[in-house]
C-alpha cells in the first residue's frame, strides 16, 4: 500500500505543476505578457520569457551608421520598411504595402498608421527619407552604401557630385514614401529588409553617439535598448510603444558581448545553463557533441548560403581553355573533400547558389561538374596537356584562410597531383593582396568565398557579370542577368531566367565550385517559435545573420521550468 505521506506529497506536486504548465488551456487562458501579447500554450509565464544569448560587440546600433562595426541586435530594435518570414517571404513591417509603376521605376510604399519611436514621437515617411539620406551622406560614412547604389542619383550624392536632396527618396505626405531607382530593381523590396529608421530627434539632440549607450537610444521596433554594459552585457525589453506587425513573445533578450580576438567559451556557457544557443564552430566541439546524448538531440546542422569555390582567369591562356577547367573540376571529389578536410562543416557544393537559396537548381547542375578522374584527364589531353606536360607551373591564391579552409586547398592540391599530374604550390595571402589581385583581375588562379548580401539570386550571380570582380566573360550569362533584372511584374519567370543563367556559369565553368560551409548550432529544446522550424526549403532561418530579427517570434517553453531528474532539484532559476 503507498503510504499517505507519499500519496500527499504527489498531489502538492501536481498541483505545483498544473500552475505552472499550461499545456491544456484553451485561447483565453493563455498568458498575455506585459506589452498585451497572448503567449502559445506551452508558453512559460510572462517574467520567465528570457533568451541568453552571445552578441559580438560592435560601436553602435545604428543600421545606417554601420552594418559591419554595428551590432546585430540593432536589427530588433529598430523598424526597417519590410522584414522576411522564415520561407524568405516579405512582410510588412513599416510600410504596410508597397507597388511598382509599369516601368519599374518607382516604388511606393504605404506607411503603417499608428507607428512610434519610444519617445512617443509618431513614426512616419519622413523618418525614413531621413534615414536613407543619412546613409547617403557622404560624411557619414556609412559602409552600407553599397546596397542601394539602383536609388536614383545614390552614387552621385555619395560621391558628392550632387546635394543629398536630389537623392530618389521623398515622402509626398507623411503616410507616403517613394523611392526611384535609375533601373528596374525587382529585388528592391529585399534590399529593404535593411532599411531600419534612424530617429532624427535622436541624431539632433544627442549626435552621432545617440546609439552607442543605451540612456540615449530611441527605437522603433519589437524591443527598447534597455541597458548596454561595455565588454560585458547588452538587454533588450519589450517595446510597449511598438505597434508595428512583429510584436514579441519574449520579455527580455540578455547578451553576453565578446570581441572577435577573444571569443568566448561558447560550449562550456552552454554547458552551464548560462545562454540559450551556440554556434558551433569548431570540429573538435563537433565531435564532442556528436559524442553526448542530449547535446546531440539539440544539435542542429544545415548549408549556410555561402559558396567556396575556385576562381581563374578565363580570358588569358591557360585558362582561357575550356577543356582544362572542366579537367580541373571533375579531377577534385567534392564529397571525399567534404568527409575529409572538411569533417561535418561542409557539404558539397555543385553550383554557385545554396540548396535553400531562391532560385538555387543543385541537383540539376549536379553532373556538370561531377568528380570523373578519367573523363578529367582525357579533357586534360584535349586540352593540350597530356598529364599535365606543358602546362605552366600554378600556385593557388588563397584569401588569408584559416586552418581548415587552408586545409581543404591542400586536399585539393593533393587530387589535383594524384588525378592530372598538375603540380600546384598552395599560397594563403594577406587579405587586401588577394582581394586587390582579384578585383584588378590580376589573380590567376585562386580559391575563395561568396556569402550572399540578401535573399535574391542577384545578389550571388551577379558577381559573374562581365563587369564584375571575376575574370570572366559570357554573353548569354550576361543577356539572361539583365534580362533578368528587368523582369519585374513575372517573379516566377525572374527565377527561371536566374536558373538559366547559373547553368550557363556552371556549363561554362566560370567557377569550380566546391562546398557550402554547414552551419552547426545547439539551442536548447525548451525554445521554441516558428525561427526555430524548417521552412519550405527544408532549412531554418534563424542564423546568426540578418534572420535574427526573427528573434520576436521564439519563446520560452514551460519545460524550461520543469522538474531535473538529473539534478535532483525542482526549478532550475
Amino acid at each position: 500500500m503507498t503510504p499517505p505521506f507519499r500519496i500527499i506529497s504527489v498531489l502538492i506536486w501536481t498541483g505545483v505543476l498544473c500552475c505552472f504548465i499550461p499545456g491544456g488551456m484553451n485561447a483565453a487562458d493563455r498568458y498575455v505578457n506585459t506589452i498585451g501579447v497572448q503567449m502559445p500554450p506551452d508558453a512559460a509565464r510572462p517574467e520567465d520569457q528570457v533568451l541568453r544569448l552571445f552578441l559580438r560587440e560592435g560601436r553602435s546600433m545604428e543600421h545606417f551608421g554601420s552594418i559591419y562595426q554595428g551590432m546585430e541586435a540593432m536589427w530588433m530594435v529598430a523598424e526597417p520598411l519590410i522584414r522576411r518570414d522564415k520561407d524568405f517571404q516579405l512582410l510588412p513591417a513599416g510600410a504596410e504595402s508597397w507597388s511598382v509603376s509599369d516601368d519599374g521605376l518607382v516604388w511606393t510604399f504605404h506607411i503603417q498608421p499608428g507607428l512610434q519611436f519610444s519617445d512617443g514621437r509618431p513614426l512616419n515617411a519622413y523618418d525614413y527619407v531621413y534615414s536613407f539620406r543619412r546613409g547617403a551622406d557622404p560624411r557619414n560614412a556609412y559602409d552600407g552604401e553599397f546596397y542601394f547604389h539602383g536609388i536614383k542619383h545614390w552614387q552621385d550624392v555619395v560621391g558628392r557630385r550632387r546635394p543629398i536632396e536630389d537623392l530618389g527618396v521623398y515622402a509626398p505626405d507623411e503616410q507616403t514614401l517613394k523611392i526611384t531607382t535609375d533601373t528596374p530593381m525587382p529585388h528592391l523590396p529585399q534590399l529593404l529588409t535593411f532599411s531600419h529608421v534612424t530617429p532624427r530627434q535622436a541624431v539632433e539632440k544627442y549626435g552621432d553617439t545617440w546609439s552607442t549607450r543605451a540612456e540615449t537610444y530611441i527605437s522603433s521596433g519589437p524591443f527598447l535598448l534597455h541597458a548596454w554594459a561595455k565588454r560585458d552585457q547588452l538587454t533588450l525589453k519589450a517595446n510597449p510603444t511598438y505597434h508595428g506587425p512583429a510584436k514579441p513573445y519574449l520579455e527580455q533578450v540578455v547578451y553576453k558581448l565578446f570581441i572577435p580576438a577573444a571569443p568566448p567559451p561558447y560550449l562550456a556557457a552552454y554547458q552551464a545553463d548560462e545562454v540559450d544557443y551556440i554556434p558551433v564552430a569548431y570540429q573538435a566541439e563537433l565531435s564532442r557533441i556528436q559524442t553526448d546524448p542530449l547535446l546531440q538531440r539539440e544539435l542542429h546542422s544545415f548549408p549556410e548560403f555561402t559558396t567556396f569555390y575556385l576562381l581563374m582567369n578565363t580570358l588569358e591562356p591557360p585558362f582561357d581553355n575550356l577543356k582544362l577547367r572542366q579537367a580541373l573540376s571533375h579531377a577534385i571529389d567534392r564529397t571525399a573533400l567534404v568527409s575529409s578536410a572538411l569533417r561535418d562543416v561542409a557539404e558539397p557544393a555543385w553550383s554557385m547558389l545554396p540548396p535553400g537559396f531562391p532560385g538555387a537548381d543543385p541537383e540539376q547542375l549536379r553532373d556538370i561538374q561531377r568528380y570523373d578522374p578519367v573523363l578529367a584527364r582525357q579533357l586534360l589531353a584535349e586540352a593540350g596537356y597530356p598529364e599535365g606536360m606543358g602546362l605552366p607551373p600554378l600556385e593557388l591564391w588563397l584569401r588569408d584562410e584559416g586552418p581548415v579552409q587552408k586545409t581543404a586547398a591542400e586536399a585539393i592540391q593533393a587530387m589535383l597531383k594524384r588525378s592530372l599530374g598538375i603540380s600546384v604550390l598552395v599560397r594563403n595571402l594577406e587579405r587586401k593582396t588577394f582581394m586587390d589581385a582579384l578585383n584588378s583581375h590580376r589573380l590567376t588562379f585562386g580559391m575563395t568565398s561568396y556569402v550572399y548580401d540578401f535573399y535574391d539570386p542577384i545578389s550571388l550571380l551577379g558577381i559573374w557579370r562581365s563587369n564584375g570582380r571575376h575574370a570572366w566573360r559570357h554573353d548569354p550569362f550576361d543577356r539572361l542577368i539583365v534580362e533578368a533584372g528587368r523582369t519585374v511584374a513575372d517573379p516566377l519567370r525572374r527565377l527561371d531566367l536566374y536558373r538559366q543563367a547559373e547553368h550557363n556559369l556552371v556549363g561554362d565553368v566560370g567557377g569550380v565550385f566546391l562546398w557550402h560551409p554547414k552551419t552547426n548550432t545547439l539551442w536548447k529544446s525548451y525554445v521554441r517559435g516558428e525561427a526555430l522550424e524548417p521552412n519550405r526549403f527544408g532549412y531554418r532561418a534563424w542564423r546568426n545573420d540578418g534572420l535574427m530579427r526573427l528573434t520576436s517570434t521564439l519563446y520560452i517553453t514551460n519545460e524550461r521550468y520543469a522538474l531535473s531528474e538529473s539534478s535532483g532539484g525542482f526549478w532550475d532559476w
